[in-house]
């Protein structure tokens, strides 16, 4: 009997119209769990690394973390591995929401989706029963159109279902899949991917149970999770964090396309706008699958209809757009939705359209008739939905910043903030910490530690925060954050591989990320989370083995990436971090220009920690400690170690 896990998986092979279902090989989950590491590990097996994003031998592996549908706390999460055309590097995203539980109540911990279907289809998975079924009817709708009429059309309105838009149809390099309205799998172009093969959505419904090895103990550790997460659930309420977190990120993450605000614009008070925005427009608050944290909203514009909204997208376009009016963001995340775009690559886009235009490299001739001007709500709109039809300017800009600034030149490419291709979170590194881990990460992203790391300002009670056990690093390391980052960077990668390999796990394991470290309070830690693996599936697992696991994915994600072509040279930032110097204001809240020889020997340290050479390629000795012996002997074969 498998515990934790169910023991099933589907191959299903689009361009044949056949589905398969396989029994998984018990060893291969114990060694990467699930989530991201199962999806790498299973792409390395089943497809040529090489292949072109576009191809139908590029796969979609779906799969769900071990701790999912299961009574973990804030356990709602599985990944997309794929290959993206945005970075053509083996890349991931991960999503919260419903699905992935369901997946696992229908029987299965992974899907693997290959080949290119003739005409467009969705997939039926209803326990036992799947099949695949004719979307022609769907092409060219949006996501919450797409999801409704599906339900509709199944009889089912218990069904998970994940879809893409027309984005996706158009193979947008920032499209989205899109699920429930406030839960994405959204970077790298994965749903260019899934719109390349026809695959319009998945709808899933399952009703089997998932047995436990040792099920009293599972659940206490669950309780306590729980009653920890109280302090977290206060600081997330959506009244405190739209004034306090927004004032203060809109104060030192602002930089490149989205910086100079204009002197009386509104945001020397964002965050009383935001909480009056809150106060004014919030319906209700929600949450993922078996999670206490509701970190999503309901809200109200006034018009008769409610839109939810998360995270980020409450601020990422009225700060790209220089426009502070909630109502604008929501109204741009919404549209983004419906369209099935990432949100955060689509708002930068807009930003360096607009620094494009405003610094003349861009002409009216070039943007069909647009005036695109910061504080123009009515424009930004506007380009998104060209973006999505890929119309005009919105077909230049549909890949991405990076390959725009290629098509358009004139200096276009001094304005691009990307790393590795990929748009950036928010467009600030000045913190030495956040630039390090955003540069180093498997895929361009921020990981954990950010919020813990960020100015002091954040943790005024600093001391107490650390004894009372919230801070996501050993106690020993308290000494890092008194360093002072204009003079050196002691600690970057000690701090930085810890931080990754507790995001990795958390991957593993289907934890979301705001509670296990991203956002301040972590209620689970990776010991914790390590006892909760072992009473689900009865392995033995420490903090030292979880760290292991976790490593093992990391190294077989940098190996297969390495192979790609990634170097050194791809580990940094944007130049201008290291040219120019932060605003005054920055410097106020400990923001600094970031030092390439401290840089340069922080990376140095943070590959030996690894195991890797000073290029970042895995050592024979590390893959073989890993059981990655495989991944060495294709290495020694192509001569890159």
């Amino acid at each position: 009997m498998a515990y934790g896990w169910v023991g099933g998986s589907l191959e299903i092979d689009l361009s044949q119209g056949k589905v398969e279902k396989q029994q998984n090989d018990p060893g291969l989950y114990q060694a990467y769990l699930g989530g991201k590491g199962i999806g790498t590990r299973l792409f390395r097996d089943k497809a040529p690394l090489e292949v072109d994003p576009f191809s139908p031998e590029n796969l979609l592996i779906f799969a769900t973390g071990v701790l999912v549908g299961i009574p973990t706390p804030s356990a709602s999460f599985g990944t997309v591995s794929f290959k993206s055309p945005q970075t053509n590097l083996l890349s991931y995203c991960a999503m919260g929401g419903f699905w992935a539980a369901e997946l696992k109540h229908a029987g299965y911990d992974t899907v693997i989706v290959s080949g290119k279907s003739p005409s467009p289809v969705y997939i039926w998975i209803d326990d036992d029963h799947v099949e695949i079924r004719d979307a022609s009817h769907l092409w060219g709708k949006s996501t919450p159109e797409t999801q409704a009429a599906i339900r509709q059309e199944l009889g089912n309105n218990s069904a998970q279902v994940i879809c893409i838009g027309p984005a996706g149809e158009n193979r947008l390099f920032m499209a989205s899949i899109e699920h429930g309205g406030t839960n994405s799998a959204g970077r790298a172009g994965v749903g260019a991917v899934m719109g390349d093969k026809n695959l319009k959505a998945i709808a899933i419904h399952g009703t089997r149970d998932i047995d436990l090895a040792r099920p009293a103990e599972f659940v206490e550790l669950s309780e306590q999770a729980f009653k920890r997460s109280e302090t977290l659930r206060d600081w997330v309420a959506i009244k405190n964090w739209c004034h306090n977190y927004m004032q203060e990120h809109m104060d030192w993450a602002l930089y490149g396309n989205a910086d100079d605000m204009p002197a009386g614009s509104g945001f020397e008070r964002y965050g009383e706008i935001c909480r009056e925005f809150v106060d004014r427009s919030l319906a209700r608050e929600l949450s993922c699958y078996n999670c206490p944290v509701k970190c999503k909203s309901m809200v109200s514009l006034g018009n008769g209809k409610y839109y939810p909204v998360k995270c980020q997208a409450w601020m990422a376009f009225t700060l790209a757009c220089k426009i502070p009016d909630l109502a604008f963001g929501v109204k741009c995340f919404d549209l983004c939705v419906k369209q099935g775009m990432d949100y955060i690559s689509t708002a930068r886009t807009l930003a360096f359209a607009i620094e494009l235009y405003q610094k003349g490299i861009l002409t009216r001739e070039d943007t069909d008739g647009l005036r695109l001007e910061y504080g123009n709500a009515e424009v930004a709109l506007t380009l998104i939905a060209k973006m999505a039809r890929r119309e005009g300017l919105g077909n230049i800009l549909a890949d991405g910043t990076n390959r725009a600034a290629g098509i358009i030149g004139r200096g276009a490419e001094e304005h691009v903030y990307v790393v590795k291709k990929l748009e950036l979170m928010t467009d600030s590194v000045y913190n030495p910490y956040y630039a390090f881990v955003t540069a180093t990460s498997d895929r361009a992203d921020l990981h954990f530690g950010t919020v813990a790391l960020s100015p002091s300002s954040w943790h005024r009670e600093r001391d107490a925060y650390i004894e009372e056990g919230w801070w996501l690093f050993p106690q020993s390391w308290r000494q890092y954050l008194d360093v002072d980052y204009s003079a050196n960077y002691a600690g970057l990668a000690e701090m930085t591989v810890y931080g990754e390999d507790t995001k990795t796990f958390v991957d593993l394991a289907g934890i979301c990320w705001f509670c296990t470290g991203f956002w301040p309070f972590p209620f689970l830690k990776i010991g914790d989370m390590a006892r909760l693996v072992s009473c689900a599936t009865g392995m033995e697992v420490d903090e030292a083995e979880a760290r292991k696991i976790a490593s093992r994915t990391r190294t077989l994600i940098q190996a297969s990436n390495v192979r790609l072509g990634m170097t050194r040279r791809d580990d940094t930032v944007p130049e201008k971090f290291f040219a120019e110097e932060p605003t005054q204001r920055q410097k106020e809240l400990e923001l600094v220009r970031l030092d390439r020889g401290q840089w340069d020997k922080q990376l140095d340290r943070y590959y030996e920690l690894r195991g890797w050479n000073s290029q970042g390629v895995p050592t024979a000795e590390t893959l073989d400690e890993l059981g990655l012996d495989d991944v060495r002997q294709d290495l020694e074969e192509r001569g890159i170690l």
